[in-house]
């Protein structure tokens, strides 16, 4: 890691590798994070018009910026889960603390959740095999 970063740079930053993506979807594209010290867990999920789709993204591409962006935040307030939308030129970012979170809920099925309420109650399509999907 280099030289420490505002949190605004950390944001722009983010919102950059989410449109570099080759599967970014301008109808939106929704980034998730699960953030802890020295772990993370990502999804995408893309807004396709008529279905929204699954998308692991590159852990190497969020690693560092996340993790930074995670670390500025004071010890006792410091999020669990963040929800980063990107929509047209639009960034919604959206924290979630321990008390936000359902823990009894699985993780991809809060994740399923945060993307069909960002971009309605469209089928999931996740990617299953090789060149096949599953439909949820």
């Amino acid at each position: 890691m280099g030289p420490r970063r505002w949190k605004g740079e950390l944001i722009a930053d983010l919102a950059s590798t989410v449109r570099a993506e080759t599967s970014f979807s301008p109808l939106g594209t929704l980034l998730i994070a699960l953030v802890e010290s020295r772990y993370i867990s990502l999804a995408r999920f893309l807004d396709r018009g008529s279905y929204i789709a699954f998308a692991q993204p590159d852990y190497a591409k969020y690693r560092d910026t996340l993790l930074e962006l995670w670390a500025l935040e004071p010890l006792s307030s410091r999020w669990d889960e963040m929800y980063y939308l990107v929509r047209g030129g639009d960034t919604r970012i959206t924290y979630l603390y321990p008390e936000d979170i359902e823990t009894d809920v699985p993780e991809l099925d809060r994740w399923r959740g945060a993307a069909q309420a960002a971009f309605g109650a469209k089928r999931i399509v996740f990617p299953h095999g090789r060149g096949s999907t599953e439909i949820r």
